[in-house]
């Protein structure tokens, strides 16, 4: 039992990080949880584990399994045992405030005043249990008790010892200049023999939209002068209808397109952005097809063509509808909330009860404030709750496109689905990986459409004016600090960035990567509004 709590030598030897040491750890404890959720039958180790996977850098939540879901039922059920035992209590409440506190505040709650602690106590005095290098120095003969203090204690430190250690609000600009323009050249070089970006050496004209922009928004005259002869090739592709794609993802590249021609300023595309806009518009799915507010997918919009709309184009065409200044009270964004309700795990706005493509099992709405990718679907797959209720899981990159979209249509920061949406966000905030994914059932999910997520992270987030999210277990998060670090430490040596985890969603191609960094750097090289 001892040495497989042990990391292979092999790694160490490569010098893991921070990331690597708790995946590691946390890989090796998970075989030694029982069938009731503990381990060791101890609540004292049960809560120092959960506290060093909701203080990870995967942060992991009551809600990304029974992983964790079980373990957090084993300590309600024993929490009331040995109440005497100062450490056990105190070790059992910041598992539970960082779980999800606002959800087991009464307990915690309680047990705070059973020993008349204050809350501030939680987060002050959290810090002095940490110590950095509790990870590796564990001896080789450590029992789970010990490795698994050590695990929380890293866990702590890593989230309250490192706040007076540097400005949390600090970013190098100079850094992510000298970034950017590393990843423009890169784009530059890139260039098929078509002179734009290609897929099957065919040009991409989506990947090149989303590369011109990056390009129009660089110091580089070269980049700049490339930039504008895109546009005129992407205005050279729009159809009748107003739509500008070659053949595939219509709506997609016509959203992106109008991006890159609002970087772009010129007033020759006026007249191919409104068509373009017309088009996006045309695509919804509203009374000129027959559909009413009842129906399912009504307000949403799909790729283009087809009949079943998703939250992702639907961002991507509010996205562009909102650079062109398009007034909220235009009936497109209104249209577009009664579908963005429906794909919110919000029982409170969501009543329905749902059946995905080819299925009849009913799928009703969570509770966790999330997005999905559209009504009873989600790539990040369903979970049955205690009661039999299966729901789609909400998971980071709808979450954030469901917030930006309800942004773009009006609805305040007060507003209970935008509160609910940032809460979400807030105790599901990393950069590790777009979280919601159950890493048990598929350990690479999380690693799917991870630059996208960077992309609409930025996006939503600056829209929202929120510049720190604060987790119900009291974790502050400064997003736009956090998100410049983690580009900058991803982006490979020769500028490019890629998901070499998973290439889904065309992510292992370099160029689309890059072109979404770019987007998300161009963001945070702005001013915060």
């Amino acid at each position: 039992m001892l040495t497989t709590l042990l990391l292979p030598l092999v790694l160490l030897l490569q010098g893991p990080s921070e990331k690597d040491l708790f995946d590691g750890y946390l890989n090796r404890v998970r075989l030694a949880q029982q069938a009731d959720g503990s381990y060791g039958n101890d609540s004292t180790v049960t809560a120092d584990i959960l506290i060093g996977m909701a203080l990870s850098p995967r942060a992991y939540r009551v809600d990304d399994g029974p992983f964790m879901r079980d373990s957090v039922t084993y300590l309600l059920e024993h929490v009331e045992e040995d109440t005497d035992n100062l450490d056990k209590e105190w070790r059992v409440a910041l598992a539970l405030a960082h779980v999800h506190r606002d959800r087991y505040f009464p307990t915690v709650d309680k047990i705070l005043a059973r020993h008349e602690w204050k809350v501030d106590r939680l987060h002050s005095a959290a810090a002095a249990e940490g110590t950095p290098y509790a990870l590796t120095s564990i001896p080789e003969d450590a029992t789970l008790a010990e490795t698994a203090r050590a695990l929380a204690d890293a866990g702590l430190m890593r989230t309250y010892g490192k706040k007076e250690a540097k400005d949390p609000l600090a970013i190098d600009q100079d850094a992510l200049t000298a970034a950017y323009e590393r990843g423009v050249a890169a784009l530059l070089k890139s260039r098929g023999p078509s002179g734009y970006w290609e897929l099957f050496e065919q040009p991409q004209p989506g990947i090149s939209a989303l590369a011109a922009r990056a390009l129009l928004k660089s110091d580089s005259e070269e980049a700049k002068a490339v930039g504008v002869s895109v546009l005129d090739w992407l205005a050279s592709l729009q159809k009748e209808d107003g739509s500008i794609h070659d053949g595939r993802v219509a709506v997609y590249t016509t959203a992106v397109a109008v991006g890159a021609f609002i970087a772009g300023g010129r007033e020759q595309d006026k007249e191919v952005v409104g068509r373009a806009v017309a088009y996006l518009k045309a695509m919804q799915t509203d009374e000129g097809e027959g559909y009413t507010e009842a129906d399912k997918f009504y307000g949403g919009i799909g790729y283009g063509g087809d009949l079943r709309p998703d939250l992702s184009n639907l961002q991507y065409a509010l996205q562009a509808l909102h650079e062109v200044d398009t007034p909220v009270d235009d009936p497109a964004y209104q249209r577009a909330l009664y579908f963005l309700q429906r794909s919110q795990n919000r029982t409170e706005t969501n009543t329905e009860v749902f059946y995905d493509q080819g299925s009849d099992q009913p799928v009703r709405s969570g509770n966790d404030g999330g997005g999905i990718y559209y009504p009873g679907n989600s790539p990040a797959g369903t979970e049955k709750l205690p009661d039999g209720t299966v729901i789609a899981r909400s998971y980071g990159s709808m979450t954030y496109a469901l917030l930006k979209c309800y942004l773009f249509a009006g609805l305040k920061a007060d507003d209970p689905r935008v509160v609910d949406a940032v809460q979400w966000i807030a105790d599901h905030f990393t950069l590790e990986v777009n979280p919601g994914f159950d890493p048990l059932i598929d350990p690479r999910g999380g690693f799917q459409g991870l630059y996208y997520y960077y992309l609409t992270m930025a996006q939503a987030l600056e829209a929202s004016g929120y510049e720190t999210l604060v987790s119900t277990g009291g974790q502050e998060h400064h997003w736009r600090p956090e998100l410049a670090a983690k580009l900058l430490e991803v982006q490979r040596e020769d500028g490019t960035w890629v998901n070499a985890d998973a290439p889904r969603w065309w992510e292992g191609n370099a160029d689309l990567c890059t072109a979404y960094a770019l987007g998300a750097l161009s963001i945070l090289r702005e001013p915060a509004k």
